[in-house]
C-alpha cells in the first residue's frame, strides 16, 4: 500500500528552495515507517516547511523540506544525519529520492 500525504506543502506551491531527501529502511523488522516518520518530523526546526510521502510496503519515506531563506545549502542534510544518529532510528539511511516509487 502506497500513502501520499502533504503537510503544509500544496502542490500549487512553487518548489524553490525546497530539498528533498528519501530515507530507506534498512532491516525488515524495523519499526513502522510511519512511526519513523512521526520521531523524523517530531525534530524538524518550527520554522521550515516541510511535506512527506510514505510507502509503508517498500520501507520508504520522502521528505520535502525548505529550511528559511539564507541558510547554508546543505543545512537540510546535516541536520538528517544528526537526527538520524538516534538510536530508535538507526535501520534508516538517506538515499537517492529520484528512486521514490509512485511520484
Amino acid at each position: 500500500m502506497f500513502v501520499r500525504e502533504r503537510l503544509a506543502v500544496n502542490d500549487g506551491v512553487a518548489a524553490a528552495g525546497f530539498q528533498e531527501l528519501e530515507l530507506v529502511r534498512a532491516a525488515a523488522a524495523a519499526a513502522p515507517a510511519a512511526t519513523a516518520l512521526i520521531r523524523v518530523a517530531a525534530r524538524l526546526p518550527a520554522d521550515w516547511v516541510y511535506a512527506w510521502w510514505l510507502d509503508e510496503d517498500e520501507g520508504r519515506i520522502r521528505l520535502r523540506i525548505r529550511p528559511p531563506s539564507g541558510a547554508a545549502p546543505d543545512v537540510v542534510r546535516v541536520w538528517l544525519a544528526q537526527v538520524l544518529t538516534d538510536p530508535a532510528l538507526k535501520v534508516w539511511r538517506m538515499s537517492d529520492p529520484a528512486a521514490f516509487p509512485g511520484q
